[in-house]
């Protein structure tokens, strides 16, 4: 059979497990035979069921494409998986950016040593966003080889940094970094060796 267009009767969602045609004739016949539909923007479904025809059951974002969604009369073309009028696979393929997105983190700044400051619980990799009375201190973890953090004092006084059990810089945790709002501004914070952190000033 030849591959036949058609129109999307009413919108559907990416999640949407059916899909209504404004016609459908099951190109299907004999044992083993597979057919599967393609919208004009690029994604391909396998059809498992035409028996509520022209509603069908799919399976979506087959061959490797996305399942978006579909508003209704976008044109669609189906027919049989192996007929040879079908585009090639890699022509239906969408292609996708992966998206990293970094934890963040709004934290105040507390207590006068390493032991009464605030304590940071956020994941690595995390931007951190400090306020605090100048002089109080937040208190990062002891850090695993690869742990990440942006830091920025967003105060208008000295934020004091920890390590109560590491070391930032060479030097016990316990012996507060001082970053100020006016100049450092914050840091990049690193760990190449488990348990001790290094700071990078940012630029100003």
């Amino acid at each position: 059979m030849a591959l036949t267009t058609t129109k999307l009767n009413g919108t559907i969602t990416a999640s949407a497990q059916q899909v209504t045609l404004s016609a459908f004739t099951d190109p299907r016949s004999g044992f083993g035979a597979e057919a599967m539909l393609k919208f004009a923007t690029g994604e391909v479904c396998k059809i498992v069921d035409a028996s509520l025809s022209p509603t069908l059951q799919v399976v979506r974002g087959y061959f490797g494409t996305l399942a978006v969604a579909h508003t209704t009369n976008e044109g669609v073309t189906y027919g049989l998986m192996s007929d040879s009028a079908w585009p090639l696979v890699p022509q239906t393929i969408v292609p996708t950016t992966p998206i990293q997105r970094f934890n963040a983190a709004e934290i105040t700044a507390t207590g006068a040593t390493g032991t009464d400051a605030a304590i940071v619980t956020i994941a690595s990799p995390a931007f951190l966003n400090a306020t605090g009375v100048s002089g109080t201190g937040i208190n990062l973890p002891v850090p695993a080889v690869g742990d990440f953090y942006s830091f920025r004092n967003n105060g208008t006084g000295v934020i004091k940094l920890y390590c109560v059990g590491g070391t930032i810089n060479g030097t016990t945790g316990t012996t507060a970094v001082s970053v100020t709002a006016t100049g450092d501004l914050g840091g990049i914070l690193q760990c190449a060796t488990a348990g001790a952190w290094w700071i990078a000033p940012m630029p100003t």
